[in-house]
């Protein structure tokens, strides 16, 4: 699932509304290891990845004007390591209390519902 399926996603559960795709900006950026900002990408998470390292980011701002942002990384594990921002602040627990559905690596006969 690409990002911009994903915020749709979770914003779509997390503020009770659907949010289309077609509001949702999505961005590919590529950084390398040492552009990081510890703070939202901890080094031991992309250690093992090569230069340039690429991530698949989306932003949505709602009719309130507050900024949602997720950058995901595929790091070779099953589930991708995601950040999460509202108004340009770090949320770790974004996602929590929201109906997890595996983005990729789900087998048609597994449980989503989880």
């Amino acid at each position: 699932m690409c990002a911009e399926q994903r915020l749709s996603q979770v914003l779509t559960k997390k503020l009770g509304a659907y949010v289309s795709i077609s509001q949702i900006h999505g961005e590919v950026l590529w950084f390398l290891r040492d552009e990081v900002d510890e703070r939202l990408v901890p080094l031991h998470v992309i250690d093992h990845l090569a230069d340039p390292i690429l991530a698949d980011s989306a932003s949505y701002t709602d009719e309130k004007g507050n900024f949602y942002l997720v950058i995901i990384i595929e790091t070779g594990l099953p589930e991708p390591y995601e950040v999460w921002l509202v108004n340009d602040e770090i949320v770790p627990d974004f996602t929590v209390g929201v109906e997890e559905c595996s983005r990729h690596y789900f087998s048609e006969t597994s449980d989503i519902s989880k």
